[in-house]
């Protein structure tokens, strides 16, 4: 388990209303358990979906939270993150 930097991703936002979606593409070595802070995003929380060529969509974060904790079982390929919060 790795701490992947905001800054090493590729960050995309919407405003919903009072919702942000945001959608984040991880480097090529992103490790299943690694985490991304996301604070500077969410201010309260968020919930996410992670997916990858192999795993699909996963879970990322089952509790709503500031941090998002990559699924999976795959090493070292890229993750596009969906993540709703506020």
């Amino acid at each position: 388990m790795a701490v992947i930097s905001l800054s090493d991703c590729i960050v995309s936002n919407t405003q919903v209303g009072a919702l942000k979606l945001v959608k984040i593409v991880t480097p090529a070595t992103a490790d299943d358990g690694d985490t991304i802070d996301v604070s500077s995003l969410f201010g309260n929380g968020c919930v996410a979906i992670s997916g990858n060529a192999t795993d699909k969509a996963v879970l990322s974060a089952a509790a709503y939270g500031t941090s998002i904790v990559l699924g999976g079982a795959t090493d070292n390929e890229a993750r596009t993150i969906i993540a709703i919060g506020d």
